[in-house]
């Protein structure tokens, strides 16, 4: 009974960042081989939650594996050698601990305050993130037709948007854009547009599936039928699964490069604020050409990632994990700088970012969390790493030591 008690006691610490290296290897170890009902009985008196059956949730794992993988970071970076266990999210228990922090969630991190489970400073940033909080992004774009006519595509109603001289655009159930073109319109340009805090599917004439991150644009032909390539203009971040179709290559054209494809599923990062161009290649092959006086191409082969800085090409193995994680939801940092995440950060929630003096913004920081989340959620897993806190205000994030 002692050592269920100094566990539950445990893991209060571990919410309130409290727990050495040892205790946090101490932590892992308990919760990969207790029996799944001492590790629910642990967990409920440690959060104060009820202790009651699972609902269904597609997202449970994914929760689970997101606290896991934020407790690792801080043994490896410390250098110590965490205990060989099954990760519990591998197992059956995985159930009671995700409804444990869904519930958590649920009730607020405010009760946790009042239950005296966090020290004063952590209170304090608590308290001032639940008066000022961001929620996560959502399906916001801006179409531009040919004729200058604005449609915002977030508040139209799903069916038919645009049918006129041949092109019909739709928006259907899950909020992505389609088009479906008889005639040849050539010629004719659209533009759709995301802002910050806003992201966007569509389907091109084509058939290629094209997936736009936040504040990002492409520009591309309402029809293709007429034209020798299928080029499109992208600013931005987006993810494309290209339509196969070998008579008429696929290009994007960024503001330092093209990217040539038949058919293949790859991601361009070409945001105007980062030093570099990334394009990550999952399948198929693409060609890229950089549009210096130099104009050297290379041709990447699946899992390759190619980095333009300067003029200057690089390849790399490709973490597709990392790369594809806005597009599945996630925010993913492997070793990497603080400014370089709150770029991102930003560009998801609408937000300036501002620095005080003497904070290291090339400090490395690694974990991942939900997009979905609120922006407190996602501040507050980069504090569990140490180093950095952060302060909600209107329209900015202050990042201090």
């Amino acid at each position: 009974m002692k050592k269920d008690i100094a566990y539950t006691e445990l893991f209060k610490k571990y919410l309130d960042n409290a727990c050495t290296t040892e205790e946090i290897a101490l932590l892992l170890a308990h919760f990969g081989t207790i029996p799944e009902k001492d590790l629910r009985k642990s967990i409920s008196e440690a959060l104060h939650v009820e202790d009651e059956p699972v609902a269904s949730r597609p997202d449970l794992k994914q929760h689970l594996a997101l606290l896991y993988t934020n407790m690792l970071p801080q043994l490896k970076k410390e250098g110590a050698d965490h205990p060989k266990i099954i990760p519990f999210y591998q197992r059956k228990a995985f159930l009671y601990f995700s409804a444990a922090c869904i519930s958590l969630v649920l009730i607020g991190i405010i009760a946790v305050f009042q239950q005296d489970y966090l020290k004063k400073g952590s209170n304090e940033w608590i308290a001032s993130a639940s008066v000022i909080d961001i929620p996560a992004a959502g399906n916001k774009a801006v179409l531009t037709l040919a004729d200058g006519k604005v449609i915002t595509l977030n508040e139209a109603a799903e069916g038919t948007l645009v049918n006129v001289a041949g092109m019909v655009i739709r928006k259907i159930g899950d909020g992505q854009l389609v088009y479906e073109i008889s005639g040849k319109q050539s010629g004719t340009y659209n533009t759709i547009t995301t802002p910050k805090g806003g992201t966007y599917q569509v389907k091109l004439a084509d058939g290629t599936n094209v997936w736009l991150n936040a504040a990002s644009s492409i520009r591309f032909p309402t029809s293709f039928v007429s034209l020798k390539d299928r080029k499109i203009e992208l600013i931005g971040e987006a993810y494309f699964e290209v339509s196969k179709d070998a008579k008429h290559p696929f290009k994007v054209h960024t503001a330092h490069q093209e990217v040539e494809v038949l058919g293949t599923h790859f991601n361009i990062s070409s945001y105007a604020d980062d030093a570099d161009v990334r394009t990550t290649l999952l399948e198929g092959a693409v060609k890229v050409s950089s549009l210096r006086e130099n104009g050297t191409q290379v041709i990447l082969k699946p899992g390759q990632q190619l980095v333009l800085a300067q003029g200057k090409i690089k390849i790399n193995k490709a973490d597709l994990e990392e790369v594809l994680a806005w597009k599945n939801g996630l925010f993913v940092f492997n070793d990497e700088p603080l400014e370089h995440i709150m770029r991102r950060v930003a560009r998801w929630y609408g937000l300036e970012v501002v620095y005080e003096p003497g904070l290291d913004k090339n400090k490395l920081f690694g974990g991942s969390v939900s997009r979905f989340d609120h922006v407190s959620k996602v501040l507050r897993q980069l504090e569990l790493t140490g180093g950095v806190h952060f302060k909600i205000e209107e329209g900015r994030i202050i990042a201090m030591k």
